[in-house]
C-alpha cells in the first residue's frame, strides 16, 4: 500500500471583496504518521514525540497584504479541518463561498469547494473531483461548521488553499476554531439505492434485480462485492427485505454496504355483477317508492374478499327524480374498484286546482285606458307533495286594457304534468276625450295691404284613455282669412266609445299700418342776409295715403312760409289715419350766418422797461369791442388781458372774435418790456483764510457755489477768475466774479483767498511702549531709548521737550513717557509711550499645613478644626496681602472642604497654600414607624387600588435630613398581586437604613363579556343548507387588566346547518375568576327556487282580418333548493289569445318557505298591413305676388281607414290654407296604425316666380392710386346686397370680383344677379387706377466723410451716378442740390436727390458729406518761462508779455483761451500759464510757460520784548511777556519758534530767549531778549503757623491734583486714538450713551493673554446688570469654536480692578477653549466680554476700555 497523504483546508471567510489565504507547510517525516494538530499549538498525550512533527501554518492575509493572523499547528496522524464561522450580524446573508487547494508554487487548483448550508458537511474529494459545495446561511445559526476531507495517493506537498468570499450581501463573518485530522480509512463500498417493483396483475410476487457492487481497492480479494440476497429472486409483496453486500482485503478488513428491496400491488379488485340504470313510476298518492337489485360482488389478484361500502342499500326508498347508487370496493394495498348507477322515480299525476275564479267586469279609469283587476290567489294540489309551478297569462293585481280578455291560470309539477283554470275580464270605457293643447285667444295684425290676416295655428290634439286617437272637428279651419275684428272658433273631439269633449278660442285681426308720406321734403339750406338773422322759408305741399283707403290727416310744427332765425330747426310733419296709426316725416331747416363780427378801438403796439426787481411787469390798455349782424354779442377770447403781468421781452397780444356761427375777426398788437438791471451777485464770499498742512506749500480752496439773482429771472452767463476747488499757494490772491444777462447787464464780485501754514513738526522715530522686569533685588530699572528725531515743513528744526529723559530710574508700575516738538509757528505735536516695570517674583509661603481628617461626633455634623498660622514673604518688602476661603478654627461640616490660603503682592503675583480638611460620619439614619405587611382587595371595576399607610420617617446623627428614596409611595395604585415596598434612608456621608413591607391586593370579580351577541339569524342561499357564521370579536374586560382565557364553543366564522344552536363563550382570569355568555345563532332557509327553461321573447304575425293571435310555449319547469318542487303562476297561460301589440308575460315560482323566483317575456302580435287612403288631391299649381315670396294655398282634406278598425293617425307636411314659398314643395299626408303601417297621399303645390331681383348698394365709380412698385392694384367694394320677393340665395355675377387687381386706366364693372326663376337684375360701375408710387432711388449713396488737406478748406467729392426705376416702367427724371464732383468745404453739407415720374410722383435721397479738419492751428510767438522779484510790500507783481498768435488752414481765427493774460498780477511762487487756440473742428494747440515770482524780503517782528528782569525768593520764578508777532509780505503769516513761553519757570541767573519767524520762502527774522532771574534778599521768615497752614493746604491740592489727573486719566482713555496711542493693552473700546436710551448690548475684544491688573470703570450700582463674555478662535476661512459664559459685574474688586485671572476663573470656556484651538491649530484666540444695561439711576455718558 503506498504511502497515504492528507491534503488540509482551512477557510477563513471575511466580510465584502477580502480574500483570506491560508497556507498549509507539511514536513514529512516518514518514520512516523502518529502527530495530532490542536488549536492550541499542543499535542495530544500518547502520540509519539520523537518524530519530527509535520508544521501547518495557518495566516490571513488582507488585500492590502498585511499579514493578520500566523498560527503553527503540529500535525497528527488523522487531519480533518473544522472550520466554525462565527456570524457578526443576523439581518443579512451570505451566498457562495469557494475554498481551492493548491501546491505550493502551482497555479492549477488540486480540487476546489463550494460549501454549502449544513451545520455539519463532511465531503470526499475523491466523489467530488470538480469540487462544488456550497455554504449558506443556515437560517439564524450562530455559527456555521464544514469538515472536509481529502485522500489522495502521492506524498504530501505543501498545500495552499484560499478561500474567496464571492458574495456576502453585507454579512460580516469572523473565524472561529480550526482542527485539523489525517484521514487513514479506506475507500467505501456503495451500494444500489433502495429498488421498489410493482407485482403482477395476476400475481402476489415479483423477481427484483440490481447491480452488483464493484470493490474499490486494489487490494481487495475480489472485483464484486458478496451479497447476502439473489440477484433476480423471487419477493412477495408487501415485504420490505435487506440486501448487505461485503469487500475485504487480503489482512482480513473488510468494508460492507446494504440497501431493500420491496415489491407492491398495483391491481384493484374486479366488481362481478354493477346492475344498469333503474327507472319506476311514483303511485298517485305518495312522492316516493321502495326499489331493489341484486347483490353487487367482486374479486381480487390478491385471493383476498376486497372490503366494499356504498351509498344506498338494496330496498331503500327513493323518492321521485333521478339519484346515483355507488359501491365501493378496496383491497389491503388500497386499490379502489367503484360500481355506480341511477335510480329514476317518475311522477305521471298533475296537480289538482282548488279555487278557480269566475268572469270579472269593471270600469276603466277617467286618466287610464286600463283598471288593476285583482281577484283571490289561486292554488293548486300535487301527489309529489311539492307545491305545483304555477303561470298565468295575467296576474290579479294586473293592468287590463279596455275591452274582454281571457284569462288562463295553469299548474304543472315538476314532472310537468299538466292542469288549467280560466275566466274573462271585461273593461268599460265611460270617460270624454280630453284635448290637450286648445290654442289660446290670438291677436294679429292685417296685412300692410289688405284688411285681412291668414290667421293658422297648430293641429289640435285629443288624447283619449282608450289609447286610440279621437276624431276632431272645428268650425272654421288653420289657415282661413280673418276680417280685422273678433272671429270665434269651436273644437269638437269624440272616442270610439261616443264620448264627447269641445274646445274653443278667439281670433282678433287689428290694423296696424300706418300711412304713407309720399313727398316728405329734403333738408333745406339758406344763408342769413348781412343786415338780420332771420329768412323766410317755404316747401311743396305734402301728400299721404293709407291702406284703408280713407285719407288721413295731416299736421305740422311749422308751416310753409315761416321765418327762420340763424341756425338749425327741425320741421316734424304727423299723417294719422282713423285706426290710431301714426306716420311722421321730419326735415331740417338751417340758416347760415357767413358774415364776422367788426371791431372797435383795437390798440397800437405798447413799449414798458422792467422793474429792477422782477422781470414782470403788468400792462394795461382800452379793450377792444366788435358788433355782429346776428345781434347777439360775439364770444370773446384774448391771449392776455389788459393789467396782465408781462415777462422782459416781446409778447404779441391778439383778441379774437366769434360769433355763434363761427365767424371770427382779430385784434393784433405788441406788448415790449425792456430789461435795464444788471445782475447782483447774492453770495460774493467774504475773504478766505485756509492752512496748508499735510507737508505742503499749496491747497484747493472751495467756497459756496456763486448764487447771482437777476430780474429777467433767465440764465446767466457768470465768468471767474479763479473757479472753486482751485488750488492756492501760500499768500493772498483776489478772485474776480462777473455775471452777465441776456440783455448785457453785468454785475461784479470781488474777495481774496488767504493761504497760512499750519503744519506741525513730525516726530519720526517715537518709541514703541517699552516693557521691563524688574529684578528680584530691585524695585525700580534705569530705561533708555534713542535720541527724539524731528522734522517740519518750515525746513527749520523744531523744538524738543520729554517729561522724563532717556536713561531715567523707573519705578515697577507704568508711567507714560510725554515729547513735545513745537515749530516757529507755534504749530505742537506730542509724541507718548509707556514704560513698564514688571514685578514677576511672587510671594513665598512659609509653613503651609497638610491635609487634615477627623470624624464627627455621634451627636453633631460639624467640628472645630485647628492649625498653625501660615505666612509669607515678598521680594518687595511689602507685606503680601492674605486672603483665606477659612481660617483655623472654624468650624467644619461633615464632608471635605479645601482651604485655600492666597498671598498677593502689589503686582497681581500670587502663590496659594491649599490643603483639605476631611469630616467624616460613619453613622447611619435610625429609622421610625415601618408598617407591617398590607392586604387589600381590588375594586370590581379596576385592577388598581390606592393603599395608604403612615409614613416612615428617619433620624440622622448629622442632624440633617436623610436622603428618602421609596419604591412606592403611601396613596400610590397598586395592580391585583403581591408588590414590596422598600423606603430607604441615606445620609449625605451615603450612610443608610431601608423599612421593608409587601402589599398585596386580592381579585375576586370575574371578567365581563361587554359584547355578548344578540341573538343571531342568517339565511342560507346559492343552493346550500349551511352557512358561515360571523360575529364581532368578543371584548371581555376585567378589572384586573391583564390577558384572559377566552373560550368558544363555537368560534366567529363556524359553518351552522339549517335551524338553530347555542353558542356559549366563557372568559377566566388568573385569579380564577369566571365570566359567562351565551346566545343562539338560527339559520333560515332564503334561496328562492331556480325556472330552468323560461321562454325567450315571442313575436307572431297577426292575420289581415284579425287583431289576436293564439300563441303557446312549452310547459314551465322549475326547481328548488329544498328538494321540493316549488309552486308555479303565469299572468297567461300558453295557448291564451294575444292581441295585436306587446304583452309581458310573468311566470312566478315560489317554495315552501315563501322564497319567490319571477320569469317573464313578451309576447309580440305584429300588424303589417297599412291603411287605405281616400281622395288624394292632385299637383296645384300658383304664381307668387310680386312683394313676396310666399302664397296660401288650399285644397280638399284626405282621409283613410285600416283594416284593424281603428282611425289611423295623421301626419301632414302642410295644411290646406298654409303659406307656400316661390318654388315646388311636395305635400305628404301619411296615415300610420298603431303597428307603424303607414300609407302616403303625396302631390305637388308649384309657386311661380316672376319678379327679377332688385340690387340695393350697385357701388358708385370707384378712384383708387397704385403704391409698392406696382402697376395694378387690387380694388374692394362693399359686398352686394340683392333683394328678391324669392327669399332664396341668388346667383349674382360680376365681371370683375372685389379684391379683383386692376392696371392703372379705366375698367367697367357689370354685376348681374339671377334668382332660382332665372328672372335678372342687372349693375354697373367704373373703377378708375391711379399712379400714386413715386420712383425708386437704387443707389442712393451712404454718408462720405473726408479729410481736408493741411493747406486747404475744402475737398472736390465725387459718387456714382443716381439710377433710379419707376413702376411706370418709364426712366424719371433726377436733380441733385449738388452734383458729383463737386468742391465741398470743411463742414457737413447736406446732398438732396429728387427723382420723379411723369405722373408727379416724386422721391427724395440725401446725405451728409462731411469734410473733417484733423489739423490743429500753428502758434506763432509763444513765450519763454519769465521770472520775477516780488516787491517788499506786496505778494503779487503785474507781469506783461508779448501776445500769442495762432493761424488755421480753415482760413478761420482760432478760438483763444488763457489761464492768464499779459498784464495781470501774479503772486509770489510758480504759475504755469497756458494759451490754448482751438479751430472750429476742434482741434487745438496750446502755449505753455512759467511765471515765478520770488519773495527775497524778511519778515518784519513787531512788539519784540525787551530784556526782563524778575527777583525770586525761591530757586526759580515764573516770568511772563508778550508775545511777539511779525508780518510779512506774502501776506501769510510767517512760522514762529521760540526757546521758552511765556509763564515758564527760570532758575536764578540770565537765561537768553529767542524767537525766530521764517515766512514760506524761507525768509528768516528774530527776535532775542534776556531773562534774568535775582534773588530776592528782602525775603523773611515765615511763621510756624504759615508754614503748617501752608502744608494743609499743599496736602489738600495734592489730593485735588491727584484726583483731577485720575479724572483726566479716565477721560484720556475715553478717548480711542489716545488709547491705542498710550495703552497698548487695551484692544478697543466703545461709548455707551445715556442708559436712558436703553442701549443693547455693545460688543468690545478683549484678549486674555495679560494676567496683570487692568482698570475697568465703577459704572455705579445697578447699572451694569448684564454681561456676558464669548470666546472665539479664528482661522483664514473665519470664526469657529464660540462658546457664551456670564460674566458678573462683581469680578472688580473695591478699587475698581480686575484680573484676567478672574475673568478666567468666571468665564470657564474663554482660555480653554479659544487660547487651547489657538496653541494648538496656529489660530488666533480673542475673547470679547459684551457689556450692556437695562435700567440705570445714573446719568451723563459712560466710558469702557477693557482688557
Amino acid at each position: 500500500m503506498g504511502p497515504r497523504r492528507a491534503i488540509t483546508s482551512c477557510m477563513l471567510l471575511c466580510f465584502a471583496s477580502v480574500a483570506l489565504q491560508a497556507t498549509y507547510s507539511v514536513a514529512q517525516d516518514a518514520s512516523t504518521q502518529c502527530v495530532t494538530l490542536h488549536s492550541d499549538n499542543g499535542t495530544i498525550p500518547g502520540t509519539d514525540q520523537s518524530a519530527n512533527p509535520y508544521e501547518i501554518t495557518v495566516q490571513a492575509e488582507a488585500q492590502d497584504g498585511g499579514l493578520e493572523t500566523a498560527t503553527t499547528y503540529k500535525v497528527g496522524q488523522r487531519i480533518i479541518v473544522s472550520i466554525e464561522l462565527k456570524q457578526l450580524n443576523f439581518s443579512m446573508s451570505f451566498s457562495d463561498v469557494i475554498i481551492q487547494a493548491r501546491e505550493s508554487g502551482s497555479t492549477a487548483p488540486i480540487g476546489s469547494f463550494n460549501v454549502t448550508g449544513s451545520r455539519f458537511v463532511h465531503l470526499d474529494c475523491l466523489n467530488n473531483p470538480e469540487g462544488t459545495v456550497r455554504l449558506t446561511q443556515d437560517g439564524r445559526t450562530s455559527s456555521v461548521k464544514s469538515t472536509i476531507h481529502w485522500r489522495t495517493m502521492s506524498p504530501l506537498p505543501s498545500i495552499h488553499f484560499i478561500a474567496n468570499v464571492l458574495s456576502t450581501s453585507g454579512v460580516s463573518w469572523a473565524l472561529g476554531s480550526n482542527r485539523i485530522d489525517l484521514d487513514t480509512s479506506l475507500p467505501t463500498v456503495v451500494c444500489p439505492t433502495d429498488i421498489t417493483v410493482p407485482a403482477g396483475p395476476s400475481s402476489n410476487g415479483s423477481n427484483v434485480f440490481w447491480e452488483t457492487p464493484t470493490c474499490p481497492s486494489p487490494n481487495d480479494t475480489s472485483e464484486l462485492a458478496e451479497c447476502d440476497h439473489v440477484n433476480g429472486s423471487s419477493v412477495d409483496t408487501l415485504e420490505h427485505a435487506e440486501v448487505s453486500c461485503e469487500c475485504a482485503t487480503a489482512e482480513g478488513v473488510s468494508r460492507k454496504c446494504s440497501f431493500y428491496i420491496s415489491v407492491i400491488d398495483i391491481t384493484p379488485p374486479v366488481i362481478r355483477n354493477c346492475p344498469e340504470d333503474i327507472q319506476v313510476n311514483a303511485p298517485a298518492d305518495t312522492s316516493f317508492v321502495e326499489v331493489t337489485w341484486p347483490d353487487i360482488i367482486a374479486d381480487d389478484n390478491s385471493g383476498a374478499t376486497p372490503s366494499s361500502n356504498n351509498t344506498f342499500p338494496d330496498g331503500s326508498f327513493f323518492t321521485i327524480g333521478n339519484e346515483s347508487a355507488t359501491s365501493w370496493f378496496w383491497d389491503a394495498s388500497g386499490n379502489v374498484a367503484i360500481c355506480s348507477f341511477a335510480v329514476t322515480v317518475i311522477d305521471i299525476t298533475p296537480p289538482v286546482i282548488v279555487n278557480c275564479p269566475s268572469d270579472i267586469d269593471v270600469n276603466a279609469p277617467a286618466d287610464s285606458n286600463t283598471a288593476e283587476v285583482s281577484w283571490p290567489r289561486v292554488t293548486a294540489i300535487d301527489n309529489s307533495g311539492a307545491i305545483p309551478t304555477t303561470n298565468s297569462t295575467s296576474l290579479s293585481g294586473s293592468s287590463f286594457s279596455i275591452g274582454e280578455e281571457l284569462v288562463t291560470i295553469a299548474f304543472w309539477d315538476a314532472s310537468e304534468n299538466v292542469a288549467s283554470c280560466t275566466f274573462t275580464v271585461n273593461v268599460s270605457d265611460i270617460s270624454p276625450p280630453v284635448i290637450v293643447n286648445c290654442p289660446r285667444d290670438t291677436h294679429v295684425n292685417a296685412l300692410s295691404d289688405n284688411n285681412t290676416a291668414m290667421v293658422t295655428w297648430s293641429d289640435v290634439i285629443a288624447e283619449d284613455n282608450s289609447g286610440t286617437t279621437p276624431t276632431t272637428t272645428s268650425n272654421v279651419v288653420s289657415g282661413s282669412l280673418f276680417d280685422i275684428g273678433e272671429t270665434t272658433v269651436t273644437i269638437s273631439s269624440w272616442d270610439a266609445s261616443g264620448n264627447t269633449a269641445t274646445c274653443t278660442f278667439t281670433i282678433e285681426v287689428v290694423d296696424i299700418t300706418p300711412p304713407v308720406i309720399m313727398n316728405c321734403p329734403e333738408d333745406i339750406n339758406v344763408n342769413a342776409t348781412a343786415d338780420n338773422n332771420t329768412i323766410l322759408v317755404t316747401w311743396p305741399e305734402i301728400i299721404t295715403e293709407d291702406n284703408g283707403g280713407r285719407p288721413p290727416s295731416v299736421s305740422s310744427t311749422l308751416v310753409s312760409g315761416s321765418y327762420f332765425t340763424i341756425g338749425g330747426e327741425t320741421v316734424t310733419i304727423t299723417s294719422e289715419d282713423v285706426s290710431g296709426n301714426t306716420e311722421t316725416c321730419m326735415f331740417m331747416v338751417t340758416v347760415y350766418d357767413i358774415h364776422p363780427p367788426v371791431i372797435r378801438d383795437c390798440p397800437t403796439d405798447i413799449n414798458v422797461v422792467a422793474p429792477d426787481d422782477s422781470d414782470t411787469l403788468a400792462v394795461t390798455w382800452d379793450d377792444a369791442s366788435a358788433d355782429d349782424n346776428s345781434g347777439q354779442v360775439p364770444h370773446l377770447t384774448r391771449s392776455s388781458n389788459s393789467g396782465d403781468w408781462f415777462v422782459i421781452g416781446r409778447e404779441t397780444v391778439t383778441t379774437t372774435f366769434t360769433d355763434d356761427s363761427g365767424n371770427s375777426a382779430r385784434c393784433v398788437f405788441n406788448v415790449a418790456v425792456a430789461d435795464v438791471t444788471p445782475p447782483v451777485i447774492a453770495n460774493c464770499p467774504m475773504n478766505i483764510h485756509v492752512n496748508v498742512s499735510d507737508d505742503k506749500d499749496n491747497v484747493g480752496v472751495i467756497w459756496p457755489d456763486i448764487q447771482v439773482k437777476d430780474n429777467s429771472g433767465t440764465a446767466l452767463l457768470v465768468n471767474s477768475s479763479s473757479s472753486s476747488g482751485t488750488v492756492f499757494t501760500i499768500g493772498e490772491e483776489t478772485v474776480t466774479i462777473t455775471a452777465s444777462d441776456r440783455s448785457g447787464n453785468v454785475g461784479r464780485c470781488a474777495f481774496k483767498v488767504v493761504v497760512h501754514d499750519a503744519e506741525p513738526p513730525v516726530i519720526k522715530n517715537c518709541p514703541e511702549d517699552i516693557h521691563r522686569y524688574a529684578p528680584e533685588v530691585s524695585s525700580s530699572v534705569r530705561v533708555t531709548w534713542p535720541d527724539i528725531l524731528a522734522d517740519d515743513n518750515s525746513g527749520v528744526a523744531p523744538y524738543t521737550n520729554s517729561t522724563s529723559p532717556s536713561g531715567s530710574l523707573f519705578a515697577i508700575g507704568e508711567e507714560r513717557v510725554v515729547i513735545t516738538s513745537w515749530d516757529a509757528s507755534g504749530n505742537q505735536r506730542i509724541c507718548s509711550f509707556d514704560v513698564e516695570i514688571i514685578d514677576i517674583h511672587p510671594p513665598v509661603i512659609r509653613d503651609c499645613p497638610t491635609d487634615i481628617t477627623v470624624v464627627a461626633p455621634d451627636d453633631s455634623d460639624t467640628l472645630a478644626v485647628t492649625w498653625d498660622d501660615i505666612s509669607a514673604d515678598d521680594n518687595s518688602d511689602q507685606v503680601p496681602q492674605q486672603t483665606s476661603s477659612s481660617n483655623s478654627g472654624d468650624w467644619f461640616v461633615i464632608g471635605r472642604e479645601t482651604v485655600t490660603n492666597t498671598f498677593t503682592d502689589d503686582s497681581g503675583n500670587s502663590a496659594s497654600c491649599v490643603f483639605n480638611v476631611t469630616v467624616i460620619d460613619i453613622h447611619p439614619p435610625v429609622i421610625r414607624d415601618c408598617p407591617t405587611d398590607i392586604n387589600v382587595v381590588a375594586p370590581d371595576d379596576s385592577y388598581t387600588l390606592a393603599v395608604t399607610w403612615d409614613d416612615v420617617s428617619a433620624d440622622d446623627n448629622s442632624g440633617q435630613v436623610p436622603h428618602l428614596t421609596r419604591s412606592s409611595n403611601s396613596g400610590d395604585w397598586f395592580v391585583i398581586g403581591r408588590e414590596t415596598v422598600t423606603t430607604t434612608f441615606t445620609d449625605d456621608s451615603g450612610n443608610s437604613a431601608s423599612c421593608v413591607f409587601n402589599v398585596a391586593v386580592a381579585d375576586v370579580t370575574p371578567p365581563v363579556i361587554v359584547n355578548c351577541p344578540m341573538n343571531i339569524h342568517v339565511n342560507v342561499s346559492d343552493d346550500k343548507d349551511n352557512v358561515g357564521v360571523i360575529w364581532p370579536d368578543i371584548q371581555v374586560k376585567d378589572n384586573s387588566g391583564t390577558a384572559l382565557l377566552v373560550n368558544r364553543s363555537s368560534s366567529s366564522g363556524t359553518v351552522f346547518s339549517i335551524g338553530e344552536e347555542t353558542v356559549t363563550i366563557t372568559a377566566s382570569d388568573r385569579s380564577g375568576n369566571v365570566g359567562r355568555c351565551a346566545f343562539k345563532v338560527v339559520v333560515h332557509d332564503a334561496e328562492p327556487p331556480v325556472i330552468k327553461n323560461c321562454p325567450e321573447d315571442i313575436h307572431r304575425y297577426a292575420p289581415e282580418v284579425s287583431s289576436s293571435v293564439r300563441v303557446t310555449w312549452p310547459d314551465i319547469l322549475a326547481d328548488d333548493n329544498s328538494g321540493v318542487a316549488p309552486y308555479t303562476n303565469s299572468t297567461s297561460p300558453s295557448g291564451s289569445l294575444f292581441a295585436i301589440g306587446e304583452e309581458t308575460v310573468v311566470i312566478t315560482s315560489w317554495d315552501a318557505s315563501g322564497n319567490q323566483r319571477n320569469c317573464s317575456f313578451d309576447v309580440e302580435i305584429i300588424d303589417i298591413h297599412p291603411p287605405v287612403i281616400r281622395d288624394c288631391p292632385t299637383d296645384i299649381n300658383v304664381v307668387a305676388p310680386d312683394d313676396s315670396d310666399t302664397l296660401a294655398v288650399t285644397w280638399d282634406d284626405v282621409s283613410a281607414d285600416d283594416n284593424s278598425g281603428q282611425v289611423p293617425h295623421l301626419t301632414r307636411s302642410s295644411n290646406s290654407g298654409d303659406w307656400f314659398v316661390i318654388g315646388r314643395e311636395t305635400v305628404t299626408t301619411t296615415f300610420t296604425d298603431d303597428s307603424g303601417n303607414s300609407a302616403s297621399c303625396v302631390f305637388n303645390v308649384a309657386v311661380a316666380d316672376v319678379t327679377p331681383p332688385v340690387i340695393a348698394n350697385c357701388p358708385m365709380n370707384i378712384h383708387v392710386n397704385v403704391f409698392d412698385d406696382k402697376d395694378n392694384v387690387g380694388v374692394i367694394w362693399p359686398d352686394i346686397q340683392v333683394k328678391d320677393n324669392s327669399g332664396t340665395a341668388l346667383l349674382v355675377n360680376s365681371s370683375s370680383s372685389s379684391g379683383t387687381v386692376f392696371p392703372i386706366g379705366e375698367e367697367t364693372v357689370t354685376i348681374t344677379a339671377s334668382d332660382r326663376s332665372e328672372n335678372v337684375g342687372m349693375c354697373d360701375f367704373k373703377v378708375v387706377v391711379h399712379d400714386a408710387e413715386p420712383p425708386v432711388i437704387k443707389n442712393c449713396p451712404e454718408d462720405i466723410r473726408q479729410y481736408a488737406p493741411e493747406v486747404s478748406s475744402s475737398v472736390r467729392v465725387t459718387w456714382p451716378d443716381i439710377l433710379a426705376d419707376d413702376n411706370s416702367g418709364v426712366a424719371p427724371y433726377t436733380n441733385s442740390t449738388s452734383p458729383s464732383g463737386s468742391l465741398f468745404a470743411i463742414g457737413e453739407e447736406r446732398v438732396v436727390i429728387t427723382s420723379w415720374d411723369a405722373s408727379g410722383n416724386q422721391r427724395i435721397c440725401s446725405f451728409d458729406v462731411e469734410i473733417t479738419d484733423i489739423h490743429p492751428p500753428v502758434i506763432r510767438n509763444c513765450p519763454t518761462d519769465i521770472t520775477v522779484v516780488a516787491p517788499d510790500d506786496s505778494d503779487t507783481l503785474a507781469v506783461t508779455w508779448d501776445d500769442v498768435s495762432a493761424d488755421d488752414n480753415s482760413d478761420q481765427v482760432p478760438r483763444q483761451t488763457s489761464s492768464s493774460k499779459s498784464g495781470d498780477g501774479f503772486v509770489i511762487g510758480r504759475e504755469t500759464v497756458t494759451n490754448t487756440f482751438t479751430d472750429d473742428s476742434g482741434n487745438s494747440a496750446s502755449c505753455v510757460f512759467n511765471v515765478t515770482v520770488i519773495d527775497v524780503t524778511k519778515p518784519t517782528v513787531l512788539d519784540c520784548p525787551l530784556d526782563v528782569i524778575v527777583s525770586t525768593c525761591g530757586s526759580d520764578a515764573r516770568v511772563s511777556w508778550t508775545i511777539p508777532t511779525s508780518l510779512d509780505n506774502s501776506k501769510v503769516t510767517p512760522t514762529v519758534a521760540s526757546s521758552a513761553i511765556p509763564d515758564s519757570y527760570f532758575t536764578l541767573g540770565s537765561h537768553t530767549v529767542l524767537y525766530q519767524f521764517i515766512d514760506g520762502s524761507g525768509n528768516e527774522a528774530s527776535c532775542m531778549f534776556t531773562v534774568q532771574v535775582d534773588l530776592d534778599h528782602d525775603c523773611q521768615s515765615i511763621p510756624l503757623a504759615v508754614i503748617v497752614a501752608c502744608a494743609v493746604t499743599l496736602l489738600i491740592a495734592g489730593i485735588i491734583i491727584i484726583v483731577c489727573v485720575m479724572c483726566i486719566w479716565r477721560k484720556r482713555t475715553s478717548d480711542k486714538a489716545w488709547r491705542e496711542r498710550q495703552l497698548p493693552w487695551v484692544s478697543r473700546g466703545i461709548n455707551v450713551p445715556h442708559p436712558s436710551e436703553n442701549t443693547p448690548p455693545q460688543n468690545v475684544a478683549i484678549p486674555l493673554v495679560d494676567t496683570s491688573y487692568k482698570r475697568i470703570d465703577d459704572w455705579g450700582a445697578g447699572f451694569v446688570n448684564l454681561a456676558y463674555a464669548e470666546s472665539e478662535a479664528y482661522q483664514e476661512t473665519g470664526f469657529q469654536d464660540a462658546k457664551h459664559t456670564s460674566l458678573p459685574h462683581e469680578t472688580e474688586d473695591e478699587h475698581g480692578y480686575a484680573s484676567i485671572g478672574e475673568y478666567q476663573e468666571k468665564c470657564q470656556a474663554l482660555p480653554e477653549q479659544a487660547t487651547g484651538n489657538a496653541k494648538n491649530t496656529n489660530r488666533a484666540a480673542e475673547s470679547r466680554i459684551v457689556v450692556g444695561n437695562e435700567t440705570s439711576q445714573k446719568g451723563n455718558e459712560y466710558f469702557i476700555y477693557h482688557v
